[in-house]
């Protein structure tokens, strides 16, 4: 159960259009997020960090509709240092796709890639690309007040983190990756791409994760690349969602999961 604070109380009903939640990790974003959607209903949510994702598999993007309805964007990545321009257009399609839909609220929940230039730079970007109507910052890191030194004119509302917030170490981020992963592949099957569809991102390798994407770049599916040759590439993946085709986008990174038992019997 998630216990609000008077802050939060307080914040619930002054927020409306579009707005940015910005702290480090772990500070309590996506549980804000979730009580305020809970409480106000009406609320579209941004999945805004891809390695540690809430809608979708690792390397993935995500939009909640207030109807239930969840669309995905594919980066590849778990971190945006790693795909900064997939990153930031993912982000801005998204909160288009969102924007659309009419709700009284979207919330983009931002990834903890604050620290260093990088970070700082990453986040400024974001909410250039972003325009929100307000920032909630939760925390009183430096580099929060660096962030946000751009941006005089946006409603900034200040809060301390989660009382039940908990710094995760790395061992135990990568675990939450890889239970979120194997959640994802339940119920995979064989997905054989054609090879008139398109390669984009790293060459298709066994082992390697990648996404089917329609020609808007919605995700139709993602899984694992289980076989490549002449008559195209075979992924291991959840059935696609309606649509067609139009590229195949392969990521940097190999999951750490045993191969589907029909494999292993193969």
């Amino acid at each position: 159960m998630i216990v609000p604070t008077p802050e939060w109380e307080k914040l619930l009903h002054d927020l409306e259009g579009t707005v940015f939640l910005l702290g480090a990790s772990d500070c309590g974003k996506t549980t804000l997020a979730r009580w305020i959607a809970a409480q106000r209903g009406g609320v579209a949510y941004i999945d805004g960090d891809p390695g540690q994702s809430v809608l979708g598999p690792p390397g993935t993007l995500g939009l909640a509709l207030p109807d239930g309805r969840i669309r995905l964007r594919f980066t590849g990545a778990f971190s945006p240092s790693h795909a900064l321009l997939a990153t930031l257009t993912g982000l801005r399609r998204l909160l288009d796709a969102a924007v659309a839909e009419g709700p009284e609220v979207v919330l983009v929940d931002s990834c903890g890639y604050i620290w260093s230039d990088g970070g700082v730079e990453f986040q400024r970007r974001s909410i250039e690309v972003l325009r929100p109507d307000a920032i909630v910052a939760i925390g009183r890191q430096a580099e929060i007040g660096r962030i946000l030194a751009p941006f005089p004119a946006v409603q900034v509302h200040r809060l301390p983190p989660a009382p039940a917030a908990r710094r995760r170490s790395q061992g135990e981020r990568r675990r939450y990756r890889a239970e979120r992963l194997a959640r994802h592949m339940e119920g995979a099957e064989e997905v054989v791409v054609g090879p008139d569809v398109l390669r984009i991102g790293h060459a298709p390798t066994v082992g390697h994760f990648a996404a089917l994407l329609n020609a808007d770049g919605w995700v139709l599916t993602a899984g694992i690349v289980s076989a490549t040759g002449p008559e195209g590439v075979t992924l291991t993946a959840p059935p696609p969602a309606p649509g067609t085709p139009a590229c195949l986008e392969v990521a940097d990174f190999r999951p750490d999961l045993p191969p589907p038992r029909y494999l292993q019997e193969g």
